[in-house]
């Protein structure tokens, strides 16, 4: 279905992100968050992410807190590395 919701900047890139990584649409992606979100279908720590990509889960961030490539880049930058 399709329909206009009014999203924060830093969610919106990061389901972009997100989207671009795994080859789908942030639209797709922001339906499966807000159904494991409504739904408490999100894995457990320690576990796979819920559509069974291998990887880690990250450590929790501050509530609000949003982590981007963006800003993963720019903290880089600062550091120099």
């Amino acid at each position: 279905m399709r329909t206009t919701i009014d999203i924060d900047d830093d969610l919106l890139l990061a389901s972009k992100e997100l989207a671009q990584h795994e080859g789908t649409t942030a639209g797709v992606i922001v339906s499966r968050l807000l159904r494991q979100a409504l739904t408490a279908g999100a894995a457990p720590a320690g576990q796979a992410p819920a559509a069974g990509l291998p990887g880690f889960r990250p450590f929790a961030a501050k509530p609000g807190a949003v982590v981007t490539d963006e800003l993963v880049n720019r903290l880089r930058d600062q550091a120099g590395i």
